[in-house]
């Protein structure tokens, strides 16, 4: 071996040790890959999950830091040694997907065979929260839905989704019972999700006729919902109600300068709030008899957010009536189509039998 051949080899292995010695090192400092994704920026903690309560979750970095994260500011939570097929069946949730997303969430929990109690409780919570968004666009899924968001509810009081399983409940329940869960809510120490009943309460206030005092409880939700970012949620939701509000009042210029404020400033992530967003803005449009400028904000939600399923059902039904007096009856043939094959128990597809299927 040449001088040249040795020095090669030499080189070679201090390489090889360095790594070895990096990665042994890393396996045996890390002892947990636990993630936490905030709502407010998307930014993802990693690192092991300390503690979790219904108001926050405690998470040690790599570095030694600890950060604590309001419960109203988590988008997703991801935990050490889950189910790998978990991620995905969330991804589907998230997409629209729901019934992939639900397939894959009950084969997890039957194969499931872990110890980590954890995962056992999130994979229950996510397959009631994808019950929930079913039945928001099928009432037939209502009975369901509501048994399985109640038992996860009723089983994890102490748990980091208590108080976003209350809000879903209140979703598909009314009158005594929806504003029994959200005043639950209200007491709750946690002033993102109080905020988030506050909108729900104005939306119950709205849904009576009392325009006036759902207008107070969503712009009472608006002031304090101002430079909080983990309440970013809220402040929007709260300006979607104000909108409906003004638009009810005759103010559809106003209601449409909130609506673009909305929509400018939201993240595109946060689909389902820009999806009711553009639905409320083709409502201001339709009540000023601009046909055209409607239908782009329907369409809109068709091709941007059909994973969202209850306004994506709106939208076709807007569109169907929409596209004919714009000359396209095939447009509207086929918005019939896909409202009557995506969301056959929807009110919306039930209400689309009477619309006209020819133009004039």
């Amino acid at each position: 071996m040449t001088f040249y051949d040795r020095k090669f080899f030499h080189g070679l292995r201090t390489v090889l040790v360095a790594v070895l010695t990096v990665v042994i090192g890393s396996v045996g400092t890390v002892s947990a890959v636990d993630q936490v994704t905030k709502r407010s920026d998307r930014a993802t903690l990693r690192g092991e999950i300390k503690a979790m309560t219904i108001e926050s979750v405690t998470i040690t970095l790599s570095n030694g830091q600890t950060q604590v994260v309001p419960v109203s500011d988590i988008f997703g939570v991801r935990f050490d040694m889950e189910p790998p097929l978990l991620s995905q069946a969330q991804s589907n949730e998230r997409s629209g997907a729901l019934d992939v997303a639900l397939e894959k969430l009950r084969g997890i929990q039957k194969e499931y065979n872990g110890d980590d109690e954890r995962v056992v409780a999130d994979i229950k919570f996510l397959i009631a929260r994808t019950l929930v968004k079913q039945a928001l666009a099928d009432p037939e899924k209502v009975p369901e839905a509501l048994t399985a968001i109640k038992a996860f509810r009723q089983g994890y009081k102490t748990n980091f989704r208590y108080l976003e399983a209350l809000l879903l409940e209140a979703s598909l329940a009314s009158g005594d019972d929806a504003q029994a869960l959200l005043k639950e809510v209200q007491t709750a120490p946690v002033k993102g999700y109080q905020l988030q009943a506050g909108v729900r309460l104005g939306q119950l206030l709205l849904n009576s006729d009392d325009t006036a005092g759902a207008l107070a409880a969503f712009q009472q939700v608006i002031d304090q919902s101002q430079g909080d970012p983990a309440s970013a949620a809220a402040l929007y939701d709260g300006l979607l109600g104000k909108a409906e509000c003004q638009q009810k009042l005759g103010n559809s210029d106003e209601a449409i300068a909130t609506l673009d404020g909305v929509i400018s400033q939201a993240s595109e992530s946060e689909s389902e709030t820009l999806a009711r967003a553009w639905i409320l803005k083709g409502d201001c449009f339709r009540a000023r008899n601009l046909q055209k400028d409607a239908l782009m904000a329907y369409l809109h939600v068709d091709v941007l957010y059909p994973s969202e399923p209850a306004a994506h059902a709106e939208a076709l039904f807007r569109l169907v009536s929409l596209w004919t007096p714009a000359g396209h009856q095939d447009r509207s043939d086929e918005a019939m189509a896909r409202l009557t094959d995506k969301y056959p128990n929807s009110p919306w597809t039930k209400q689309a039998g009477s619309i006209p299927r020819t133009a004039n």
